[in-house]
């Protein structure tokens, strides 16, 4: 893995916890639900299982539970685990109370004494069964960070802790507990990760440096962009989720969970989002459209108990392999297409690029009516180089939005048939990119990668395109539209025909132009029209629909 020299930051937002057996709450039952499920997706936090999210945030924290809690975080877990029987005991031995020591927690307590995260409540004692309260949290969490907390800065740790992480007052009242809850724990540990370590970089840099998160599942999250070569920075402003119910929340967690993972069952939160099976497709449907690293969910069934079995065209471990393969692709092309000081929109285009050159559409299985489980895929288009529309949807999808280039994937009908593309937002403003419209496969006369239907408005678009506009941003914007960026716009065909004998007169001898006015527009007299005054031949595609000539 490559070294990330600048300071990397992730906004991690906590779900709740996912209870089968009670009805959702219609607010958020705990301060810091939505990061609990961040920290649980990038592997730092397990609550009660690391098979299932089941957060446990109201769990009362003892010192040897927070150790263990704290030493999972920091990624200590096989450095715990390398310690000998022998060494353990040695360690322990020197501690009047060991014997209280649960069995699960032996090598964690001697591990942070050891390492000197815990210094004990007295000389000879450890108080394992203490409860943790906010200054021994903060000393623990600031030790692992690498900064020395001496016994005389300890009832100071707290505000050391808050300065260091950006918290204000009232955190610093609200942590100061006697005795903390995991909720709380995950707060402070949510809060840590924004800060600078001794070493100069913040902890969550320090954590993809050593391989403990995995750039990819950050930028999977959107919790970071790629930018330049290697180097990822925060979003700006952060990740922020859906604004949903918190009921509606929790279904969709244990959904993603269990389609993350390829589950083919699990037993869903019975509330008020899940209590009717169209509901629960809803759920299913939003889930995989806004997570398209999802791979080849296929259907459901649901019974009135609870239980939810999902279907999938593939066997679990081919659906894993799958994603690992999709994740180590994405991050091989994004090293190879940006480069540093790229725009927003250079890297729009060099994503557009890529896939209008590497994947093509899959005519072949379109035709005999059989189309492959990977061609509705990210992995079909990038892995495979194969895919129809909703393939190249989800790839430039994932490619956009690792690069910090917003992006959401649309549905509609385009020509007769059911159809995916993009919304790409640029400063503000969304634009439709349609990148299976511009895939070379669908013209034979000329094989130059076309950008008809990069970054268009909703009026240009809806010429061939239908969507519930509705149900999407609105896109009015021409600014980055791809002939008006370009300078490639001309209002008629005079103006049209003087262009391309001012454009071949200067050497250039491949011009594409955007023609304003159509009304009256016919490019073979045009097009004779330049032949005879350059007394040359030429040949020329046109798509009449948005009005793009290409000539040759």
């Amino acid at each position: 893995m490559k070294r990330f020299s600048k300071t990397v930051v992730f906004v991690l937002i906590l779900f709740g916890i996912l209870s089968i057996t009670l009805q959702a709450a219609a607010a958020s039952a705990f301060r810091y639900e939505a990061e609990s499920w961040q920290l649980y997706r990038l592997g730092l936090f397990a609550g009660r299982s690391r098979d299932k999210f089941d957060p446990d945030l109201g769990a009362t924290l003892d010192r040897q539970t927070g150790v263990t809690l704290f030493l999972n975080f920091f990624g200590k877990t096989p450095e715990v685990n390398r310690l000998s029987d022998d060494e353990t005991e040695r360690i322990m031995s020197g501690y009047a109370d060991n014997g209280s020591i649960l069995p699960w927690a032996r090598k964690y307590m001697a591990y942070a004494v050891k390492t000197g995260m815990i210094v004990g409540t007295s000389a000879d004692t450890l108080s394992p069964g203490q409860p943790l309260n906010g200054l021994a949290s903060a000393a623990m969490i600031l030790r692992e960070m690498g900064f020395t907390i001496e016994r005389e800065d300890y009832f100071n740790s707290i505000r050391i802790f808050c300065g260091k992480t950006g918290l204000g007052p009232a955190d610093i009242e609200y942590f100061s507990k006697p005795g903390l809850i995991k909720d709380d724990a995950v707060g402070m540990l949510h809060a840590a990760l924004f800060a600078e370590c001794s070493n100069g970089n913040t902890l969550i840099c320090n954590f993809i440096n050593s391989g403990i998160v995995p750039a990819e599942t950050a930028m999977e999250l959107e919790l970071v962009k790629y930018e330049d070569l290697g180097i990822i920075f925060p979003q700006e402003g952060g990740y922020a989720p859906p604004e949903r119910p918190a009921g509606y929340q929790q279904a969709y967690n244990q959904v993603y969970d269990a389609l993350f993972n390829g589950n083919d069952s699990i037993w869903l939160i019975k509330n008020e989002y899940t209590d009717t099976k169209d509901k629960i497709k809803d759920i299913i449907i939003t889930c995989i459209r806004e997570n398209p690293e999802i791979l080849y969910y296929s259907g459901f069934t649901y019974r009135s108990d609870g239980l939810l079995t999902l279907k999938y065209s593939k066997d679990r471990q081919t659906i894993l392999n799958h994603r690992s393969e999709l994740e180590k692709k994405i991050a091989k092309i994004l090293s190879e297409i940006i480069r540093p000081g790229m725009t927003p929109y250079q890297k729009e285009k060099a994503v557009h690029d890529f896939l209008v050159s590497n994947c093509e559409y899959d005519m072949e299985g379109y035709n005999k009516g059989n189309i492959s489980p990977e061609s509705y895929t990210a992995y079909g288009a990038l892995c495979l180089g194969k895919a129809v529309c909703e393939g190249y949807a989800k790839a430039a999808y994932l490619l956009l939005n690792r690069v910090g280039v917003e992006t959401i994937i649309i549905t509609g009908i385009s020509k007769g048939y059911s159809h995916s593309w993009n919304l790409v937002k640029l400063d503000g403003q969304y634009y439709h990119l349609d990148i299976t419209w511009d895939d070379t496969i669908q013209y034979e006369e000329n094989k130059d990668i076309r950008y008809y239907y990069f970054n268009l408005d909703d009026a240009t678009i809806s010429r061939d395109h239908e969507w519930d506009r509705a149900g999407y941003p609105a896109c009015t914007s021409k600014k980055y539209e791809y002939y008006t960026y370009n300078n490639l716009i001309v209002k008629n065909q005079d103006e049209f025909v003087d262009r391309v004998i001012e454009e071949v007169k200067n050497g250039n001898r491949s011009i594409t132009l955007k023609v304003q006015d159509t009304r009256g527009f016919d490019i073979n007299t045009a097009a004779d029209e330049i032949v005879s005054k350059l007394q040359i031949s030429c040949r020329h595609l046109y798509n009449n629909i948005l009005g793009v000539v290409m000539i040759a």
